[in-house]
C-alpha cells in the first residue's frame, strides 16, 4: 500500500486571525501539514529558507516586505510553488498579475468583509490549488517582451471580418506567462483571430487583457457581447460569463457572452464550451491549444476540434507549471501534436498562414 505523501503548507499574512482561519482550514485535509507561518515578507523570505516548505500561501499587502518582493526574493533564493492571496479587485488583479509573472504559481480572493462565509467558500478552490502547486515545478517564467508598437484601433473591413482560421486556446493553472510568451512571439497581422479561454475572475480578465496589449505586437482585448470578431486580434474570454461563436447572414461572426449565473458551468469561462463552438462553427478550420492547468476542462471540447478536422496542440510536461489539462488532453486522444511552449507560436503562424 502506497503511503500519501504530505504537503507541507508554510502561511504568509499580516493578519493573525487570517493566518489562524487558514491554518485551521487546510488542517482539515489530512494530507495537508502546517510547517510555519509569518507576519511579513521578510520574515517568511527567512523561515522558508530555513524550513523549505513544499507550498506557500502569500498575502501581498503586508508591513516591512510585501507579498512581492518577498515572492521575488524567494523565486531567486529557493524558488518552491507560491499560491497568491489576493484581492478580487482591479487593482487586486494588476498586482497578482505582476506575481504570476514573477513565479508565483497561482492565487486565490482574499475574503472581504463577510469574513467567515467567505473563507468556508474558498475552502474547495484553495485546497485544490494547494494539491496542484505540491506536484508542480517551481520555475520563473522566460517572458519574451517584444518591442511596442502603437495601434490605433481601425474599424473593421471586409478583408478584417473575414478568415480562413479561427485559434483557441485554453488554460488555467499558470496560464498568464504562458499565454504572454505565446502571444508575445506572434506577429500583429497574423491572418486570424485567437479567442482565449483562461481560468480568471471578471475582475481580473480586463486588467489580464490590458497587460497583454502593452506587451505584444498583436492587440489583445477583453471580449464583449455582439462584437464582430475580426482577424489579428485576440480576444480574452470575460471571466464570469461563458463565451460561444454566433454566424451572422453575411456570413461574419460575433460573441455571445452569457453570464454564469445562468448557465451554471464549474468553470467561467468554460474552456470546453469555447472549444465546442468553435468546432461547431469553423470545423477544421479551427486551431485548437491546450495549455498548462489543473483538472480537465477543454479535454472533451478539444476531443471534438479534432474529430470535425481540426488541428490540436498539447504543452508538453516539461513547460507546464500543472501538466494536468495537457495530460488528460493526451490520454483521451485530444491532441495531435505535443509543444514546448516556445514553440506553439511558430506552430500557429505556421498553420493559419496555410
Amino acid at each position: 500500500m502506497t503511503e500519501t505523501k504530505t504537503i507541507r503548507v508554510f502561511i504568509v499574512d499580516d493578519s493573525a486571525f487570517m493566518r489562524t482561519a487558514l491554518e485551521r482550514l487546510l488542517k482539515e485535509d489530512p494530507e495537508i501539514e502546517i510547517v510555519g507561518s509569518a507576519a511579513n515578507g521578510k520574515e517568511a523570505v527567512e523561515k522558508v529558507c530555513r524550513i523549505k516548505p513544499d507550498v506557500v500561501t502569500m498575502d501581498i499587502e503586508m508591513p516591512v516586505m510585501d507579498g512581492l518582493h518577498a515572492l521575488k526574493e524567494i523565486m531567486r533564493t529557493n524558488p518552491m510553488p507560491v499560491i497568491m492571496v489576493s484581492s478580487l479587485t482591479q487593482e487586486g488583479a494588476k498586482v497578482t498579475l505582476d506575481a504570476l509573472d514573477l513565479g508565483a504559481v497561482d492565487y486565490v480572493g482574499k475574503p472581504g468583509s463577510a469574513l467567515t462565509l467567505n473563507i468556508l467558500s474558498l475552502k474547495l478552490d484553495l485546497l485544490a490549488k494547494i494539491h496542484a502547486a505540491a506536484e508542480s515545478l517551481p520555475k520563473i517564467p522566460r517572458i519574451t517582451v517584444v518591442p511596442l508598437v502603437q495601434r490605433r484601433a481601425p474599424p473593421p473591413t471586409d478583408q478584417q471580418t473575414h478568415f480562413e482560421w479561427v485559434v483557441v486556446i485554453g488554460a488555467s493553472t499558470g496560464g498568464p506567462p504562458a499565454i504572454q510568451q505565446i502571444l508575445a512571439s506572434l506577429p500583429a497581422n497574423i491572418p486570424a483571430p485567437i479567442i482565449i479561454a483562461q481560468h480568471m475572475p471578471r475582475s481580473f480578465t480586463n486588467a489580464f487583457a490590458q497587460r497583454l496589449n502593452l506587451l505584444c505586437n498583436i492587440r489583445v482585448k477583453e471580449a464583449v457581447g455582439g462584437e464582430t470578431i475580426q482577424r489579428s486580434i485576440t480576444y480574452i474570454c470575460p471571466g464570469d460569463f461563458q463565451t460561444r461563436f454566433m454566424r451572422r447572414p453575411d456570413n461574419t461572426f460575433y460573441f455571445s457572452t452569457v453570464s454564469n449565473d445562468i448557465e451554471k458551468e464549474r468553470f467561467a469561462p468554460s474552456i470546453d464550451r469555447l472549444f465546442f463552438s468553435a468546432a461547431e462553427c469553423f470545423g477544421r478550420k479551427t486551431l485548437g491549444v491546450i495549455l498548462t492547468g489543473m483538472g480537465e476542462d477543454g479535454v472533451r471540447g478539444l476531443k471534438n476540434i479534432k474529430v470535425v478536422g481540426g488541428l490540436t496542440i498539447g504543452q508538453d510536461r516539461a513547460t507546464s507549471i500543472v501538466y494536468g489539462m495537457p495530460r488528460a488532453a493526451l490520454e483521451q486522444g485530444a491532441v495531435a501534436r505535443i509543444l514546448a511552449l516556445p514553440d506553439i507560436a511558430g506552430e500557429i503562424e505556421l498553420a493559419v498562414r496555410k
